[in-house]
Order: C-alpha cells, then structure tokens, then sequence
C-alpha cells in the first residue's frame, strides 16, 4: 500500500489587478512573489492567488471567498476583518503631469484639484476624510494605463500611486518609459511627462485579512511566519529596494 502524500492545505489569496496598456492584467512584482513563496515554505500551504478589480475583493474577501492581501486598516474594515500582522509598508505618492508644477505639502495643497482614486481604495484617514471636501475625486478603474490617459488628457490634476520603492528618480524613469512612450513630445525630446511628487500623502501598512465569520487557521499560521520573519530580519529583505 502506497504512503498518503502529505498535501499541503490550499489558502486562496484576493489581490488587486492592475491592468497595462493593452487592458491586460500585469505580473505580480518579484516582493510579492518572493514572500508568497517564502509564506508556502515555512508554513507548509499552497497560496491560490486570485486578482479582481479591488471593490472585488473586499466584496469576496467579506464574503468568505479567501484572504486579501495588500489591504490596509481603515475604522470601517475593522468591523468586517481580522487582521494579520504587517507585512510591509506601503507609501501613497502623487503623479501628476510635470508641467503642471504641482506643489504637495499638505492635503490643503490639494484644494480645488481633481484626484484620481480607486474605488474603493484608502490612503490613510486624513485623505480618506477630505475626498471630495478639500479636493474632488476622479473615481478610476484598475487600468493603470487608463489613469496615464486621463492625466494626459487633463481630466484629473494627479492621482495616487500605491508604491513601496522609495528610489523616486528610477521609479519615474520606468513609468514614463512605459506609459510615456507613443507621446509625440516624449519621443522627441525623451523629457519626462509624468513626475512623482517627493513627498508621499500618506505610508501606509499593508496586511492580510479575513472576514471576522471565516476560520483563522491559516491567518494564525501565517501570522506565526510573520512575526519569525520579521524578527529575523527575513521579511526586510524580501521587500528590500
């Protein structure tokens, strides 16, 4: 009689999707899939990643479907989620056009502007509390190409950039390299059109969640892993820059 395997327990993963310039979703980012690799081998489970527009996943993730990762904590999500140590933070930028100069100390910088937004999406309370009191949203989808469009097009000042990298000259570099690239005036003149604003509105932590009627079995194992990753250092350097 042949032995059992010893199969590992399958833990279903919401995420958000981001979609490209040919409206297809692009890749995880070699953190995300170093941690997730890290998660399955020291806690012996199988991650089932499952990506969605992000008001989605908070429907899924509330409905039992599996557990989100990359939300942060906000009042309201509290009351529907667990919540998992931090597993790494995340910084909230502005990228407007570089012509425009725009100037971002304060959120009272922001007055009058028109800011791109995920539905759905959070970046720190004391932005969430002044959408549409300081500054109007532009509600927008999970096309990071379609937000490049619209700030181009000047339907929106600036819009948020959910970005844990702090090394601002090499980030705007890649994102003008791609979402610059069929402007006539980039092509010529290989200037950047698109510039992040140095000061950050908001960093943010990021956790995994699930909703407060769902078995925390295995949030409690991959808290477990966290907590051992993070005091060996392992969790800093696989979201090192």
């Amino acid at each position: 009689m042949l032995p059992k395997k010893n199969t590992r327990p399958t833990v279903v993963v919401l995420m958000a999707e981001q979609k490209g310039d040919r409206d297809q979703i692009l890749p995880l980012t070699r953190n995300v899939l170093q941690l997730f690799s890290y998660l399955e081998d020291s806690a012996q489970i199988k991650i089932d990643i499952r990506r969605y527009p992000w008001r989605r996943v908070l429907h899924n993730g509330e409905n039992g479907e599996g557990l989100i990762f990359g939300i942060y904590k906000t009042p309201a999500r509290l009351k529907s989620f667990h919540f998992s140590e931090p597993v790494y933070s995340d910084k909230v930028w502005l990228l407007s056009r570089c012509e425009d100069n725009l100037q971002f100390n304060s959120i009272q910088d922001l007055k009058g502007k028109k800011i791109g937004i995920v539905q759905g999406s959070s970046a720190g309370e004391e932005f969430d509390s002044q959408v549409n009191v300081i500054f109007k949203a532009e509600y927008n989808t999970s096309s990071l190409a379609g937000r490049f469009l619209k700030l181009y097009q000047k339907r929106m000042d600036a819009f948020l950039l959910y970005e844990p990298r702090t090394n601002l000259k090499e980030l705007q570099k890649e994102l003008n390299q791609l979402y610059a690239s069929e402007i006539d005036e980039y092509k010529k003149k290989k200037n950047d059109i698109f510039c992040i604003l140095p000061r950050p509105v908001s960093v943010i932590d990021a956790y995994f969640a699930i909703s407060l009627q769902a078995d925390k079995t295995q949030l409690n194992k991959i808290d477990k892993v966290l907590l051992q990753a993070k005091k060996s250092g392992d969790l800093d350097r696989l979201f090192a820059k």
